[in-house]
């Protein structure tokens, strides 16, 4: 297996992960639905918010991380090789 379809396999994976959990939120609203106040509704966005929050938060989190270090890493090759990238 190539390191590519690897990936695929696992964003796959976890996008049937996310129908399942959408799935089970789905039921579970009509099941709580008799028990709810008079006129308020739980919609299936607030049952499977928490539970891939903190997934997407993280992935984010490591997306600006990335950048920055390669701004970092950037900013210390041209100061490194400025003498290269000058043309006179």
């Amino acid at each position: 297996m190539q390191p590519g379809e690897f990936w695929l396999m696992l964003e796959a994976h976890a996008r049937r992960q996310k129908e399942r959990d959408r799935r089970a939120a789905y039921f579970l609203s009509y099941l709580m639905a008799p028990y709810m106040k008079e006129g308020t509704k739980i919609d299936i966005e607030d049952i499977v918010a928490p539970l891939w929050g903190e997934a997407e938060k993280r992935k984010k989190q490591k997306e600006a991380e990335a950048s920055a270090r390669r701004k970092e890493d950037r900013a210390v090759l041209e100061a490194e090789f400025a003498w290269a990238l000058r043309r006179e």
